[in-house]
């Protein structure tokens, strides 16, 4: 403990008594302070500490404790030994040692702890302070939306929700996390925190929060879904939005944008109605047209409009909020919440008060997610919709809002990084109790780069929501806003996601027990260590079944498709399908050189999937023993009494495949209760002996030669060596699926249960042939790392050349896809040394591996970062751009003056740091969007004792683009620096960073 730390809070002292209350135990401590430990349910343990002593279970609006009984509590055991009090409930011990005060959850079954203090708690005014003991291979997740991670061991990560969208920012609050110990903990507070997941001390995790008040609930779970359940059992299960919600959504402003003519050859012009072309502008002067709801101004430029083009261009829009942040007119919006309606489109409305202004609308969108804002909306929109679902969408949240709202935000579009970032940030939020979350595709401002919006839109199409956000920069975000071939794509994927909603809903009603709707690799595949690390950060499990890996950047082959490497399939075992051309792939493995066309996104089905595409046309992919089961109701109802059930079955065993689909159970308002059946099983040759039994009847089936023929059936099998079910994706590549399709004509869905056998099945066997070690096949001789193009994050190596293919295996992982006689790693960690062995590939056959060879990647340039650097400025900072964001080392805040840059009053920013460093460079890195408040003439001064500066140089010309600057300051000693700004490209002065470099002899 420091000595600052000892001035500012103290340890909790020893244990020196306890008693058993009636809902609860007192434990006294000799520093002072009382606590009271709740056992709440079996793995649902509360430890409340107030300094005050007062308990009041207001003092956060996080919880709710009501459908919690006694009933545990009572039957609890308490015992004393020698320096310990341990409490038995069920098969834990909850041990409170004496001296010094630490607490233990063992878990009896497993015979080993839970959750281990390595030091007492320390308490201070405003402050508070927890020690957990870390495992060596203990991974730690949750903290809400983190962008750009999920996996936060090592890490130090922010409880707070600071409205930065891009990496590093904190979308969401929530002070809770949880280890694949198998343990969660959830700190009831309001206030910020900072949790340490071994940042500082590889063995030790800090959490620490910035209120005196302890007040945790420890949640024990042998699963993930279990922590996550217990997690909800406390602060409220995820919303089962309506429906509709799943479609294609569009939020615009109609009321302040306004439009003036253009030309074709502009790239941000968008072709209207009237054959011309228009940009937005915020000059009245330049406007020829106004945006409006109803056409009120001018028809083209409405919301009603919008609704039209969707439709025309086959885009069928599902909900549109269409007052971006602006209040409007009861009258107007009630017009067009009617037209959407007729028109298959759910309105929603953008307010921050409660908004009973207006009618028509079905959902709200809030950048409130208190709960008492949230209570409101609910309670509106429970009276508007007569008992119907509401949707509260908001853009930001905090712990239990997951309860009445989801997460959907917007960014800076035309950055492949958002992708990346946006990728591991909503597998992180679904591990924080946030599943249902989602962004604006090509973000709101930005954008104009074709390529990363169709990429963006396609792997969208797999999140829980899908929507643009429009009129908020200077390009259109529309799906068809680029050529005909960008819009066929999309209209594709969106035609892709139509059918896969029912499996998407049903994920979606799973997330209220605690499944996570996009998931992290571990959630499915927990035995492989890779999975819980940043190596697949950009990669997720939709559910049990597909693997989605979004193109995360611009690298192409010599065709100019996306290149794609470091992409991991799990499971040696398990075979992995290419959801659009059918090309199976061995897992357990990382993949190299994969090529992708545009229309193409790497997708991969999990051996052994099963879709229903709606209507009972289920897809089978056989392979091995798996189950699920599909979710279903009216879209708007009470859902947890009124929906359906269908559970499915395949078993592949040996030859014998074994399909069952069991009778659904439940019922709702609206339902089928007959139905067809259709079955169409992957298969790589023709099955010979099918038997069908309907009820334990078999039925005679009839085969069908051709596709028309079977098209007319009603009842029959058809073995079809052209099999497509994505026929929107047959336009951009030749099919060449076999499939067994079968055909049941109507029957009861809930008295019928169907059997299918096929003795002589195969699909993929020869997929999941290992290789065989060659002994004529000779080893490779001196591959080696080249030490001259080693980075931070790549190595490239080298190997004499002997037969077209090799593989690498780098720190025990293998890497497949990989020719030639030279390959570059990307996406390594810095600073980490990687081991590698080489073999050479002939077929199926392999050599014997090489000798060990390796290399360590560079440190990170951000190690050499100055931080906490202090800043001031003659200039005030708008309220949502603060200065502090241009030296918080996050590239993604942005500061920016309040008031008009005056070039008689230069701008100075002076920093300060806390020490005199010996420098490398500054490097100022400019903002995102525009370029029109870019520093472009600016001085520099240095100063030793951080009062008196000296010029260093002329003074420097910045062009206003999105380039670096870079000022070399090699061998400079400072201890505070001035950055004086004479000129400005526009009214204000912006920038995302400022970052000073130490010389690299630091870590010398």
């Amino acid at each position: 403990m420091t000595q600052e730390m000892q001035f500012n809070r103290h340890q909790l002292g020893q244990l020196v008594g306890a008693s058993k209350q009636d809902h609860y135990y007192e434990l006294h401590y000799s520093t002072g302070e009382i606590a009271r430990l709740y056992i709440l349910a079996d793995g649902i343990f509360r430890f409340f500490l107030d300094p005050s002593k007062e308990f009041n279970e207001n003092h956060s609006s996080l919880v709710n404790l009501t459908y919690f009984n006694n009933h545990l509590f009572e039957k609890s055991r308490p015992r004393a030994t020698s320096d310990s009090l341990i409490i038995q409930t069920g098969d834990y011990q909850l041990i409170f040692g004496q001296k010094p005060a630490l607490m233990t959850i063992f878990d009896n079954h497993l015979h080993r702890p839970r959750m281990v203090q390595a030091s007492s708690l320390e308490l201070g005014k405003g402050q508070s302070y927890e020690f957990l003991k870390q495992n060596k291979n203990e991974f730690y997740f949750g903290g809400g939306l983190q962008n750009g991670a999920f996996s936060h061991k090592g890490r130090q990560i922010e409880i707070k929700a600071d409205k930065i969208t891009g990496k590093g920012g904190v979308i969401s609050q929530v002070p809770f996390f949880w280890s694949n110990a198998g343990f969660g903990e959830f700190r009831n507070t309001e206030a910020s925190g900072s949790y340490d997941f071994g940042k500082l001390n590889k063995d030790v995790t800090v959490i620490s929060h910035e209120e005196s008040i302890f007040d945790s609930f420890y949640l024990i779970g042998d699963t993930p879904d279990e922590i996550l359940a217990k997690f909800y059992a406390i602060t409220g299960r995820p919303i089962m939005p309506p429906k509709y919600a799943l479609g294609l959504g569009h939020i615009g402003n109609y009321q302040s944008t306004m439009w003036a003519p253009s030309q074709a050859k502009v790239r941000n012009a968008s072709l209207f109605e009237d054959g011309n072309y228009y940009v937005r502008t915020k000059n009245p002067g330049e406007a020829s047209g106004k945006g409006s709801l109803n056409g009120e101004e001018e028809y083209q430029f409405s919301a009603r409009a919008t609704i039209d083009r969707y439709h025309k261009r086959n885009f069928p829009l599902s909900w549109m909020v269409a007052n971006y942040q602006g209040q409007v007119d009861d009258g107007a919006f009630e017009s067009f919440a009617q037209y959407a309606k007729e028109q298959g489109v759910e309105a929603g409305i953008w307010t921050s008060n409660i908004p009973s202004f207006a009618k028509g609308y079905s959902f709200i969108m809030s950048e409130n997610s208190s709960p008492t804002a949230l209570g409101r909306n609910q309670m509106v929109l429970k009276t508007l919709l007569n008992r119907k679902r509401g949707l509260i969408l908001t853009n930001n949240g905090q712990s239990g809002s997951q309860k009445d709202s989801a997460i959907i935000f917007g960014d800076s579009g035309g950055n492949w990084e958002n992708i990346a970032t946006q990728v591991a940030g909503f597998i992180g939020a679904g591990l924080s109790g946030e599943p249902i979350v989602s962004s604006a595709v090509d973000g709101t401002n930005g954008g104009g780069n074709a390529q990363i919006a169709i990429r963006d839109f396609q792997w969208k199409a797999f999140t829980p929501l899908l929507f643009n956000m429009d009129d908020q920069g200077d390009f259109s975000k529309t799906p068809f806003a680029y050529n005909n071939k960008m819009t066929r794509i999309n209209r594709a994927y969106l035609g892709l996601r139509q059918k896969l909603t029912p499996y998407l809903y049903s994920l979606i009603y799973q997330a209220q027990f605690g499944g996570p709707i996009m998931r992290a690799l571990f959630l499915e595949f927990p035995h492989e260590q890779i999975n819980y690390t940043d190596q697949v950060k950009h990669e997720f499990m939709l559910g049990d079944s597909l693997l989605v890996a979004p193109i995360i950047n611009g690298r192409e082959d010599g065709q100019g498709n996306s290149r794609k490497d470091n992409l991991y399939l799990p499971n040696h075992r398990m075979m992995w399908i290419d959801l659009f051309t059918g090309e199976k792939y061995l897992g357990g493995r990382v993949y190299n050189q994969l090529s992708y066309p545009t229309w193409h996104l790497p997708v991969f089905v999990k051996g052994g999937a099963i879709f229903d595409t709606g209507k009972r046309n289920f897809v089978f992919y056989p392979h091995g023993e798996s189950s699920i089961t599909f979710y279903d109701d009216n879209g708007n109802s009470d859902f947890i009494h009124n929906h359906t059930e269908t559970k499915v079955t395949s078993k592949l065993e040996g030859s014998r495949l074994t399909i069952e689909i069991f009778p659904t159970k439940g019922e709702f308002t609206g339902m089928d209760s007959e139905g067809t059946t259709s079955l169409n099983i992957l298969c790589d040759h023709y099955p010979d002996g099918l038997s069908v039994k309907i009820n334990d009847q078999v039925i005679k089936m009839q085969e069908y030669g051709t596709v028309d023929t079977f098209a007319h059936a009603k009842e029959g099998f058809f073995y079809n060596t052209n099999y497509s079910w994505l026929d929107e994706f047959d336009q951009f590549q030749e099919k060449r699926q076999t499939a067994l399709q079968i055909k049941l004509s109507s029957r009861s869905i809930t008295d019928t249960k169907i059997e299918i056998s096929l003795p002589n099945f195969d699909y993929g066997s020869q997929t999941l042939v290992h290789s065989i070690t060659d002994s004529l096949l000779r080893s490779p001789k001196q591959p080696s790392v080249d030490l001259d193009q080693v980075t931070a994050h790549s190595l490239t190596v080298n190997w004499p050349k002997v037969t077209e293919e090799v593989q690498i295996e780098i720190n025990g992982i293998l890497h497949n896809g990989i020719s030639g006689d030279s390959f570059t790693f990307h996406e390594l960690t810095p600073n980490t040394r990687y081991i590698m062995r080489l073999r050479n590939v002939a077929g199926n056959k392999v050599s014997e591996w090489s000798e060990p060879f390796g290399a360590i990647t560079k440190r990170a340039a951000i190690d050499y970062a100055i931080k906490n650097v202090k800043v001031n400025s003659n200039y005030q900072a708008a309220v949502s751009h603060p200065l502090s964001y241009l030296t918080d080392l996050k590239s993604s805040s942005e500061w920016q003056t309040q008031d008009e840059f005056d070039e008689a009053k230069p701008l100075t920013l002076t920093f300060a740091f806390n020490q005199v460093e010996l420098l490398s460079r500054m490097v100022f890195t400019p903002h995102n969007i525009d370029h029109h408040n870019d520093p472009i003439e600016v001085g520099l001064e240095i100063s030793l004792d951080g009062q008196t500066f000296q010029s260093y140089g002329e003074h420097f010309h910045w062009k206003a683009d999105s380039k670096n600057k870079v000022i070399g300051l090699r061998n400079i000693k400072a201890r505070a620096i001035r950055l004086t700004v004479y000129k400005s490209s526009g009214p204000l002065v912006a920038g995302k960073e400022v970052v000073f470099y130490r010389d690299k002899s630091y870590f010398d």
